[in-house]
């Protein structure tokens, strides 16, 4: 994979450990030091919004929702890291590149990019998902932030932003600002592991208890959620007949 204007030595700077604390806090990211750095231009959406009433509501009702579901992903760990491990050895990212993964939960997806050499950072809003994440990998680093807390994360902070199995589970205003702070965080390139399908149906029992969303997700190209942010599909790698790995990246890299 070649990107223009690389910097090998620029990475993020020193992140504080996980917060455990459930109030939203105000967190700094350093970014990318050296002349790597990206600024805002063209290919970055404008400002992008603060979240609004109603979006808060739900980032609080999925906080919950997941704290007390966290002894279920002793589960959802073995079904998704051999999915992400077969996915991530087919894309062969740089290992060079520093992560940003949202949503991480458990920290699965973290615990993958992490064995292949990236430096991860983890976030999610559900404290005991974080802790558990924090004791699993330990290459990793974890902390609780919202997405609120991403507009304080500087332009091509990261080179890949990573979300897995997220994105089906938000409303379509808050997919939408996730993927625009996902696209201006990422240097590089997005990686999205999510459901390219209908399910069997105890997938679909299990996402009508999470939320109204996935159906709607399912039904709409995945490249539809991403235009207009300077991003193109670079590789898609199927997981299962409901389920798929998409790369989107910047048009000054190839892979």
């Amino acid at each position: 994979m070649r990107c223009a204007h690389r910097d090998d030595t620029a990475k993020p700077g020193p992140l504080r450990p996980l917060f455990r604390s459930r109030r939203r806090t105000s967190l700094a990211f350093p970014g990318r030091a050296g002349k790597g750095r990206r600024r805002r231009s063209a290919c970055y959406p404008a400002a992008v919004p603060d979240l609004d009433a109603a979006a808060r509501r739900e980032v609080e009702r999925t906080r919950r929702l997941f704290n007390r579901a966290a002894p279920l992903f002793l589960l959802i760990e073995r079904w998704l890291e051999p999915q992400y491990r077969t996915a991530l050895a087919a894309l062969e990212l740089p290992p060079e590149f520093s992560a940003l993964d949202l949503g991480t939960g458990t920290g699965s997806l973290a615990k993958i990019l992490a064995e292949r050499g990236h430096t991860v950072t983890g976030i999610d809003v559900a404290e005991r998902l974080l802790r558990r994440a924090a004791r699993r990998v330990p290459a990793a680093r974890f902390r609780r932030m919202d997405l609120a807390d991403l507009a304080g994360v500087p332009d091509g902070a990261f080179d890949l932003v990573s979300v897995g199995y997220v994105l089906h589970g938000l409303s379509r205003e808050l997919r939408r600002l996730t993927l625009e702070h996902a696209a201006r965080i990422a240097a590089h390139a997005l990686l999205i592991f999510d459901y390219a399908a209908p399910g069997p149906w105890y997938v679909r029992l299990v996402e009508h208890f999470e939320g109204p969303h996935y159906p709607g997700f399912v039904r709409a190209p995945i490249e539809d959620a991403l235009a207009g942010l300077g991003l193109t599909l670079a590789r898609t790698v199927p997981i299962s007949p409901a389920s798929a790995c998409w790369l989107f990246a910047r048009e000054d890299c190839t892979f």
